[in-house]
């Protein structure tokens, strides 16, 4: 019998290690909104967690696939009210396929680009198989998940799809007074688009989801400014071949008094929010 007590503890320590490591030890049943951004190296994806259902935005390259669906099940998902695939990049698509293998969707949005890849023929697929009902999200696009509200900033609706990361998904996330802007691999171009259509007024943001990884080529000085974020986070993967994040960028979030989290040196990052303030939860 002492043996199988000391087994059923054991088992305890295990899974509460498991609890906090996923839901972080600053969890509050009165939290609105929980949003993790998973370490899954070179790509990205993100976990928001609602009164109203979970969330996934991009799901990581294939590579990460299994870490991701064991993630995921720590976290406590059963189901996904909503994945969005910014565009089909294999670093943000290439594990859809085990997510949707592993967790029933209600919805699938996509950005609407054609993609000869593997990781797009495969998740192709597993639509296909499970079917797993999809649309194609355009500007204007909301999903209203408990006190959360997501909208759908760019492409425009009479926008064709674009290829590459110039068809990114962009997308803002509201719960209260409380936002966040996410740029999935959207670039200058892009931010030069919104600057235009929406004005800091709407791009006004508590904590930015950085483009593409870091790069130079995304977070322009005059699109920082507008959106002014306490905080920026940005996913990579450690000592990843393209220099992600630049240090150019990095210096441009300091100058507007972004507080920097990276995946490639902290791993998986939760903010939480209440709807009236937003807090980085270690």
């Amino acid at each position: 019998m002492d043996g199988m007590k000391r087994v059923a503890a054991v088992l305890l320590v295990f899974v509460l290690c498991l609890s906090v490591s996923c839901h972080g030890s600053g969890e509050r049943e009165t939290d609105a909104l929980r949003a993790y951004f998973l370490d899954v190296g070179q790509g990205d994806c993100t976990l928001l967690r609602t009164a109203g259902g979970d969330v996934l935005i991009d799901c990581g390259p294939e590579s990460s696939q299994e870490s991701l669906c064991r993630k995921l099940k720590a976290c406590g998902v059963e189901r996904f009210a909503l994945v969005l695939l910014t565009h089909p990049d294999e670093d943000h698509i290439g594990g859809a396929d085990a997510v949707l293998e592993a967790f029933p969707t209600d919805l699938v949005c996509l950005n609407g680009a054609d993609s000869a890849s593997e990781s797009a023929e495969r998740l192709r697929g597993t639509l296909y198989a499970r079917s797993v009902p999809t649309s194609v999200a355009r500007a204007g696009d909301s999903f209203l998940l408990g006190e959360v509200l997501l909208t759908v900033l760019y492409p425009t609706q009479d926008a064709e799809a674009a290829d590459g990361n110039g068809g990114s998904l962009v997308l803002r996330v509201q719960c209260g007074t409380i936002s966040i802007l996410m740029m999935g691999d959207a670039e200058r171009e892009t931010e030069k688009f919104l600057l235009a259509a929406y004005g800091p007024s709407h791009l006004s943001a508590d904590l930015l989801h950085v483009g593409h990884h870091g790069s130079n080529s995304s977070s322009s000085e005059a699109f920082l400014q507008a959106v002014s974020p306490s905080y920026a986070v940005v996913s990579c993967g450690a000592g990843n071949r393209f220099g992600h994040p630049d240090g150019r960028t990095l210096a441009r979030l300091s100058a507007v008094g972004a507080t920097v989290l990276r995946t490639d040196r902290s791993g998986d990052i939760l903010f939480a929010s209440n709807g009236e303030n937003l807090r980085p939860v270690s």
